[in-house]
């Protein structure tokens, strides 16, 4: 009823450890991609760290002027 598939077209079992057999035999890349991912990360956790800062700033500046301008008129 059913066809038997070809060994040909399944996939070996340790097709999706390419990667991690090359790094095996190459062990002196393991450093160089680590800093190549790490340092992204560092990045963005920095920047979102900055931003967040300066919002905090800028939303006590604008508190600050809108302060001043109701202190101004009532004056």
């Amino acid at each position: 009823m059913f066809k038997e598939k070809s060994t040909k077209s399944q996939v070996p079992a340790c097709h999706a450890m390419h990667g991690h057999h090359y790094l095996l035999e190459h062990p002196q890349l393991l450093l160089p991609l680590a800093v190549i991912h790490v340092v992204p990360l560092a990045l963005f956790i920095h920047g979102a760290f900055k931003y967040a800062t300066l919002r905090e700033k800028r939303k006590l500046e604008q508190e600050r002027t809108k302060q001043a301008k109701y202190e101004a008129e009532n004056a």
